[in-house]
């Protein structure tokens, strides 16, 4: 027997653009409780209503491979996209009101 379908309310696909603008996985977004889907399934919905998930890239970074790599795992563990986590970072430095100097502190 196959699992009932769950309909796509307004209040559902609010949530799903919402976790998608947050740059969140399709495996993340799947294990939301208001979305309970599949990955392929969150894909479809989102093509569907217009969505896609790497829609605001950053300036195209070239990052050495350890850096990204460090990117990866941070975004992995946190269920976001590279690109998430690097729109991320100004936000948390900025928001900390020595963490932006201690970054750029060049030793002066």
């Amino acid at each position: 027997m196959s699992k009932p379908k769950t309909a796509w309310t307004t209040e559902r696909v609010a949530r799903l653009r919402f976790l998608v603008g947050q740059g969140f996985a399709a495996k993340r977004i799947a294990e939301d409780p208001m979305i309970a889907s599949t990955p392929n399934n969150v894909h479809r919905q989102a093509q569907r209503f217009g969505l896609a998930f790497r829609d605001s890239k950053p300036t195209i970074l070239r990052l050495p491979h350890d850096a990204a790599a460090r990117y990866d795992a941070a975004a992995e563990k946190r269920g976001l996209t590279r690109e998430a986590v690097i729109r991320l970072l100004p936000l948390i430095a900025g928001a900390e009101p020595n963490l932006l100097e201690n970054i750029l502190d060049d030793g002066a």
